[in-house]
């Protein structure tokens, strides 16, 4: 959220500010007496006019109809966004310049403002001067917008314009005020052509409010999207906002997955069925899993928000606002055909967990052996404790399994991590006792510690957080068959 909205806003203030300062170089203001004594502003030509909206729409309708190719690290994005933003600022930063100049005359703003007219006079004039240049961060939102070729996306532009430009006309008086008694000649009783400064941090405020608020906007309007935890465009977001959106290894996918042969053209699909968002595997080879399930050719899966989507080596979270809860149960979709009926669960002779077969007894390799309570806490001098992939960790001397973990999805999915020692460290970090080769893993994640005849799990101020059983916690008390979380790393506590 916050890369989207930074870009934006930086975005605005360098287009603005290039903008003010090109048209204060290329326009060459001037100012006439009146036969009653005033000093006005003379009209600029419509020539100037068109120039004005090149240097203050265009150039800022430019830079942040890049913003997805940016975010996203897209350069095809970031090229269209180069030319239909710039024409879109400029033609409908225009118009807004001409209708706002007609709004602000029928609200009664007056060139000829009276410094000594009193506040409400004072007010009066902002107020239709910020209604007045909103229309002209409406017509750069509008145009930056268009260089998604999403409707919806354009008019959050083009809203998320008209407040940053009311924002930033209102600005404009008050920086002009303000700055005023600076660009006073030494020499009085003569007209003279003053606000340049005025207007380059006045342009320059409508831009970056502009794209500012277009950020916010959004941010705080579109309905799903996806973020991308492992792979070429790790940390990125994409916006879910077409009714079919394409994931797969062509540039012109919506959500591009770089770098994997195992990833098709086009793998799969996320569309928005009755309100919901569903994926649809394309049938390709490789296939596609959703927490952990495979989703058959032809399959589809209603998501919800915070499922995760394995397609080859990336590994993608979903979020959609609709789905969205501070505590989210830890549970799998059952996959569906593309005809909505519930496919054949995983046969009875394999582990849901594990997906090994299963013996005689139903055992399979995660089950838990019957074995005797703890013996001791301390484990003898010189006992030693490794961990990771399959690794099975006992207390030397003391011959009994102590609790262990069982990966259920992550990086040590299907491992058993027995613990041996009564305080354990967890992390991203090498040198952990249990290492978790997760992004979404801080480095020191968590810890657990054997006190009392029990384990507690306590998270250490990590980034993703610590779940039990879905739940958000600091510290908690384990019990067998607890699920822990660590970041997007799932085990069940046995």
């Amino acid at each position: 959220m916050r890369s989207r909205i930074i870009v934006c806003t930086l975005a605005g203030l360098v287009g603005g500010l290039a903008g003010a300062l090109l048209q204060e170089a290329l326009i060459h203001y001037q100012v006439m007496r009146t036969i009653f004594g005033d000093c006005l502003p003379v009209p600029p030509t419509p020539g100037q006019e068109r120039l004005l909206a090149f240097c203050v729409g265009g150039l800022p309708g430019m830079l942040l109809g890049t913003a997805d190719g940016v975010v996203e690290g897209n350069l095809r994005k970031l090229l269209r966004g180069v030319v239909v933003g710039l024409i879109g600022g400029f033609l409908l930063g225009y118009i807004g310049m001409m209708f706002g100049n007609k709004l602000y005359n029928l609200l009664g703003g007056s060139a000829n403002m009276n410094s000594h007219g009193g506040l409400a006079s004072f007010l009066h004039e902002v107020i239709a001067r910020a209604f007045g240049w909103s229309l002209l961060g409406a017509g750069i939102g509008t145009g930056a917008g268009m260089a998604t070729m999403h409707l919806k996306r354009i008019w959050r532009g083009a809203l998320g314009g008209f407040l940053g430009g009311f924002i930033g006309g209102f600005v404009f008086d008050l920086v002009a005020v303000t700055v005023a008694p600076l660009e006073a000649p030494i020499q009085s009783g003569a007209c003279y052509e003053a606000g340049g400064l005025s207007r380059i941090i006045g342009f320059t405020a409508i831009a970056t409010c502009t794209g500012l608020l277009v950020g916010i906007v959004e941010e705080l309007l579109k309905e799903a999207w996806v973020r991308v935890l492992v792979g070429r465009n790790e940390g990125r977001d994409f916006s879910l906002d077409k009714p079919i959106n394409i994931l797969g290894r062509d540039e012109r996918c919506d959500v591009p997955l770089y770098g994997d042969p195992n990833v098709g053209i086009q793998h799969a699909a996320i569309c928005k069925e009755d309100k919901r968002h569903v994926l649809v595997d394309a049938g390709t080879p490789a296939g596609t899993l959703v927490n952990g399930q495979p989703v058959p050719p032809g399959g589809k899966v209603v998501l919800h928000d915070g499922d995760m989507i394995q397609i080859g080596m990336h590994r993608i979270l979903f979020r959609e606002r609709a789905t969205a809860s501070k505590v989210r149960p830890i549970g799998v979709e059952t996959p569906r055909s593309a005809a909505g009926n519930p496919l054949s669960p995983m046969p009875s002779h394999l582990c849901p967990y594990c997906g090994a077969p299963k013996d005689a007894a139903g055992n399979c390799r995660c089950t838990v052996a019957p074995s005797a309570p703890m013996a001791a806490l301390d484990p003898p001098a010189g006992t030693s404790f490794s961990s990771g992939a399959g690794a099975a960790a006992t207390m030397a001397g003391v011959g009994t399994s102590v609790g262990r973990l069982v990966g259920i999805e992550g990086p040590l999915a299907g491992d058993v991590i027995s613990l041996g020692k009564p305080t354990i460290t967890i992390g991203r970090e090498v040198g952990r006792d249990i290492v978790i080769d997760d992004p979404t893993v801080s480095r020191a994640h968590a810890e657990l510690s054997y006190m009392n005849g029990v384990w507690m799990i306590r998270d250490n101020n990590s980034s993703n957080g610590t779940f039990v059983n879905g739940v958000r916690v600091t510290s908690q008390v384990l019990h067998p068959g607890d699920t822990v979380q660590f970041g997007s790393s799932r085990f069940r506590f046995e």
